[in-house]
C-alpha cells in the first residue's frame, strides 16, 4: 500500500526521515486532502497504512531472515553479518548494526517505528473529517489508531529508551527540533498507560475480536502493552531507585490481563498452536500475533530436511538461528531439577546434578543428556536422534543427526552462512517438518509470530510480586506456567529455597524457556542489566560417534562477545538525527 502525499498532508516523519506515498495519485501526480477525505477507500487507508508498519516477521528485525533472538545468548547465526557485528562490539552513533545497509537510509528500527507514529497521528487528525465514513467507523478506527500509537511506543521504549510523546502531526516546515527533550521512563510510561485506559473506558472496542477481525488491536492488546510498558518500568534498567510503587502498578497492570475471561493458557499437548496454525483459526491465549504467514522462517532458520534419506528434498537456504547450550540447560528435567551445574566460567565443565543423574541425564561416552526434560524442550529444540516427524507426502520419519559426520552435522566454520548448526541443535518452535516434501512440494500449516499471549502476564506478575515481597502471590503465578508445561509446583522442586534470590532466579528461568526463540530474551537481558554476565560467549554441544555406535559429548565455546557493555543497554540516537536534536539527551552510557 502507498503512503500519503506529503505536500498535502503536510507532515513529515517526525525526524525528517522523508515522505513517501500512501494512497494512489491523481493523474498530475498530486492528492488533495479533500479528495483523501471524500473517498472512502483513502479515508480508510489512514488506519491501514499505521497497521502497515508493523513488523510481521520475528526473522526481519535484526536483519534480512536474522531473527533478534541471535543478539542475544539463546541462539547463534553464522556468518559476518549483522549479528556478527552486534557481537563483536560494531555498535556505534555512526553504525546502529540493526538496519538493512543496502537501503538508501541504513536506518531501521528508529524510522520505522516513528513512521507508525506519524501515521496513527495522521489518522487521529484526518478520520474526524472525512465525510466519507460513518461515526462508528470514526470512533473505532481513532480508538485502533491511539492503541497502534502506543505500540510503537513501546518499540520505541525498548530499543531506545524514553522519548517525546507526540499526538499532533508536524508541518513539513517545523524547524524547533532542537526543542525536544528526552522525558524521564515514568513519564512516558504513564502517559502510555492513561492512553491506553481512556480507550478501554471509552467502551469503543471489543475486549477480544472476533475471528474476521483479528488482525485488528482490541482491549486485550491495550491490556497487554500497557502491562509490559510497566513492567519494564518497574525494572531495574529504567527503575534503579528500586520504587515499590512502580512494581505494584506492572502487577496490578499484569493482573488486569490475567482477568479477561477471553484469555485462556492452552494445555501442553496443543502448545504447538500457539505458532502453528491458520491464522482463522483463534487459539485462546493468543492475545495478538503477526497476520502475515512466516512459513519460510522453516528455509531461513530451521533444520536441512534436504538431507532426508527416503526421498528428494529441496535443501534449505540457511539454519540460521541454532539454540545455544546455555539455553538447552535452562530446560529442567521432569523433576524439577537443573540438570547441571557449572564448575568453570568457561561453561564447558559441569557437573550433573544428583536429580538430574538419577533420570538418567548424561554427558559420558554413550549417555543421554536429551530424556526426561521439560515437555517445552521437544517442541522448541531440535537435538540429536531427535524424531522430527515424517516430511509431507513421505512415510518415514526423519531423524536429527548433529553429530560430526551426521546428516545435520555440527559445523566448526562460524564464518558463512551453513545449512549446519554450529551448536549442535536446530531451532523447532515454529518450525515444522511438514513444510519440507519431495521436490519442491510444500504441506504443513501457516506460521505466525505471537506479540502478546496469555502466559506472559502471570510471568509478568510472578516477577512483579516477587520484587514486592510477596513470595507466595510469585508461585502462585509461576506455578500456573509450570503446571501447563507438566512440571512440577517450584515447591517441589530439588534444592527448593522460599526466598527472594532462589524464586526470582526461577521465574526468570521459566521466562527463558516459556519465551525462548520468540525474540523476547533480547528485552528481558536489558531491562534486568545482566548482559555483563549472559553476553560474553556462548557454547555448544559437539558430539562425535565412535566405532561402537557410543556418542562423545564435548561442550564448546562458540565464540567470544562483546555484546555485553553498558552501551548495548539502550540503542543511541542516530547520529544524524541526534545533531537536530540537541536538546536531547543520548542513553547514559553514550554520553
Amino acid at each position: 500500500m502507498k503512503r500519503i502525499v506529503c505536500l498535502f498532508i503536510a507532515i513529515g516523519l517526525i525526524f525528517q526521515y522523508g515522505c513517501e506515498d500512501v494512497l494512489d495519485k491523481t493523474p498530475d501526480g498530486q492528492i488533495t486532502i479533500n479528495e483523501i477525505l471524500n473517498n472512502y477507500q483513502r479515508s480508510k487507508g489512514l488506519i491501514d497504512e499505521t497497521y502497515g508498519e508493523i513488523y510481521l516477521a520475528r526473522d526481519q528485525i535484526s536483519f534480512v531472515f536474522n531473527p533478534i533472538e541471535t543478539l542475544t545468548d539463546n541462539a547463534f547465526w553464522a556468518a559476518t553479518y549483522n549479528a556478527y557485528e552486534w557481537h563483536n562490539g560494531s555498535l556505534s552513533l555512526s553504525n546502529p548494526v540493526i538496519n538493512w545497509a543496502w537501503h538508501g537510509n541504513p536506518e531501521q528500527l528508529w524510522p520505522d517505528f516513528w513512521r507508525g507514529i506519524r501515521f496513527a497521528n495522521n489518522a487521529l487528525k484526518y478520520l474526524p473529517l472525512s465525510t466519507a465514513i460513518t461515526e462508528q467507523e470514526r470512533d473505532t478506527w481513532m480508538a485502533e489508531a491511539r492503541i497502534l500509537r502506543c505500540w510503537f511506543y513501546m518499540n520505541l521504549l525498548e530499543f531506545y529508551g524514553p522519548l517525546p510523546w507526540i499526538e499532533e502531526p508536524f508541518e513539513a516546515t517545523y524547524k524547533d527540533w532542537h526543542m525536544l527533550t528526552r522525558p524521564a521512563y515514568d513519564e512516558i510510561a504513564s502517559k502510555i498507560s492513561d492512553e491506553l485506559m481512556d480507550v478501554i473506558k471509552s467502551g469503543i472496542l471489543p475486549n477480544r475480536q472476533t475471528a474476521s477481525e483479528a488482525r485488528h488491536v482490541d482491549n486485550g492488546v491495550a491490556y497487554a502493552i500497557r502491562a509490559r510498558v510497566l513492567l519494564n518500568n518497574a525494572s531495574i534498567l529504567n527503575n534503579p531507585a528500586k520504587d515499590r510503587d512502580k512494581w505494584q502498578r506492572a502487577a496490578d497492570a499484569a493482573q488486569d490481563v490475567i482477568n479477561m475471561s477471553e484469555y485462556s493458557l492452552v494445555p501442553m499437548e496443543k502448545y504447538k498452536e500457539l505458532f502453528v496454525g491458520a491464522f482463522a483459526t483463534p487459539v485462546p491465549e493468543i492475545i495478538w500475533r503477526s497476520w502475515s504467514d512466516n512459513s519460510h522462517i522453516n528455509n531461513t532458520n530451521g533444520v536441512d530436511v534436504g538431507t532426508y534419506p527416503h526421498a528428494s528434498i529441496s535443501h534449505i537456504w540457511n539454519c540460521g538461528e541454532s539454540p545455544t547450550q546455555e539455553l538447552v540447560d535452562c530446560f529442567e528435567m521432569t523433576n524439577g531439577a537443573l540438570p547441571v551445574t557449572y564448575n568453570d566460567a568457561t561453561r564447558t565443565r559441569i557437573t550433573v546434578t544428583p536429580e538430574a543423574s538419577e533420570l538418567g541425564y548424561s554427558e559420558e561416552p554413550g549417555g543421554d543428556p536429551y530424556s526426561n526434560r521439560d515437555a517445552r524442550f521437544y517442541v522448541n529444540i531440535l537435538y540429536n536422534m531427535a524424531d522430527y516427524g515424517v516430511p509431507y507426502n513421505c512415510t518415514e520419519p526423519f531423524i536429527i543427526e548433529t553429530f560430526v559426520g551426521g546428516r545435520n552435522g555440527f559445523n566448526d566454520v562460524i564464518s558463512q552462512e551453513t545449512q549446519r548448526s554450529c551448536t549442535g541443535y536446530y531451532s523447532r518452535k515454529d518450525k515444522q517438518v511438514k513444510f519440507w516434501g519431495p521436490g519442491n512440494s510444500r504441506g504443513g500449516e501457516p506460521t505466525h509470530w505471537v506479540f502478546f499471549r496469555l502466559a506472559e502476564f502471570y510471568l509478568n506478575r510472578a516477577e512483579a510480586l516477587c520484587e514486592l515481597g510477596d513470595l507466595d502471590g510469585a508461585m502462585t503465578m509461576l506455578n500456573i506456567i509450570r503446571e501447563r508445561a507438566l512440571q512440577p509446583r517450584i515447591e517441589k522442586v530439588p534444592g527448593f529455597q522460599k526466598n527472594y534470590d532462589f524464586i526470582m532466579q526461577r521465574i526468570r528461568n521459566e521466562r527463558r524457556v516459556e519465551f525462548c526463540l520468540e525474540g523476547w530474551r533480547f528485552h528481558d537481558q536489558r531491562r534486568w542489566k545482566i548482559l555483563n554476565e549472559t553476553n560474553r560467549f556462548v557454547t555448544g554441544m559437539r558430539i562425535t560417534k565412535d566405532d561402537d555406535g557410543k556418542f562423545h559429548y564435548e561442550r564448546r565455546k562458540i565464540r567470544d562477545y562483546a555484546s555485553y557493555t553498558d552501551k548495548y543497554l539502550v540503542l543511541p540516537i542516530p547520529l544524524e538525527d541526534a545533531k537536530k536534536l540537541a536538546g536531547m539527551t543520548q542513553p547514559e552510557a553514550w554520553r
